[in-house]
């Protein structure tokens, strides 16, 4: 037990640079309101033109986050840090009341790491939504996930090869088309520019998942989200509220968590 504690204290000495890097990020790149005319769009192209615009860019973000995840009337609460950068990058260290973080979670190159001190315990796996799900109950693609984190629409594996669009309760919704079946839909605030609801279906028409976006802030030339709502059929709701959100340049070699000496990896894929 002191030799795990000695290895999860060097871990935490070498890879936690989340609250620190926060800190000294120039306080110019910190969020603030938007304030921005009313827009109107003639054509769903031009409505993703203008949600484009509004992207946070290629950059990390920083950010102190409140989670919640609801499972069958069940709430479970956590505090953490993250770093995130798209399009599949992501740093999760929790945030307890007292001691040293006890859960560290990683997304690099299509691998996800969880390293959980007080067991003694290191996972490994491909960043797949079955993976995912065994820590957040949300079963979502990496990629999807960071994307959501950051309110921008995930990228695409297959193009959309027709698109829709109308106004829907103050919001401008976009449809979007893969083989003559509706792949998702976005619903886009005129009023800034930004994403509302994002919904995702089957191949069947069925939602997979829906999440919704709020309180907007600016970061650099774009805007984030400071809360994400997600929730599914088969999914837990995992609603998300971030706070402190800067932005700074990281590479995606500061994302993955390095294995503790000593210790064997746990596989997560059969």
């Amino acid at each position: 037990m002191n030799q795990m504690t000695a290895t999860a204290r060097g871990l935490l000495h070498r890879t936690l640079p989340l609250f620190w890097i926060a800190a000294l990020v120039l306080s110019g790149c910190a969020g603030h309101k938007p304030s921005v005319p009313l827009a109107f769009y003639d054509s769903p192209e031009a409505a993703l033109r203008a949600l484009a615009a509004t992207s946070p860019g290629a950059q990390a973000v920083t950010a102190t986050t409140r989670i919640a995840i609801n499972r069958h009337g069940d709430r479970y609460p956590l505090k953490v840090a993250v770093m995130m950068k798209r399009p599949a990058f992501l740093r999760v260290e929790s945030i307890p009341l007292m001691g040293p973080p006890d859960f560290y979670l990683s997304v690099a190159e299509g691998e996800l790491r969880v390293f959980l001190p007080g067991k003694g315990a290191f996972y490994t796996g491909r960043a797949i939504p079955q993976n995912i799900s065994r820590f957040f109950s949300v079963s979502i693609p990496a990629a999807d996930m960071v994307s959501l984190l950051m309110g921008v629409p995930p990228d695409s594996a297959e193009e959309m090869q027709s698109l829709g669009g109308e106004r829907e309760d103050g919001l401008y919704r976009v449809d979007q088309y893969r083989s003559g079946r509706r792949a998702r839909s976005l619903w886009i605030d005129p009023a800034g520019g930004w994403l509302i609801r994002l919904r995702r279906f089957t191949e069947e028409g069925t939602v997979i998942y829906t999440a919704d976006f709020a309180d907007h802030i600016r970061i650099g030339e774009g805007f984030l989200p400071q809360q994400v709502t997600i929730r599914g059929e088969e999914m837990a709701v995992l609603t998300v509220r971030h706070a402190d959100l800067r932005q700074f340049a990281a590479d995606p070699e500061s994302f993955p968590l390095p294995v503790p000496e000593g210790m064997t990896p746990i596989l997560l894929d059969p």
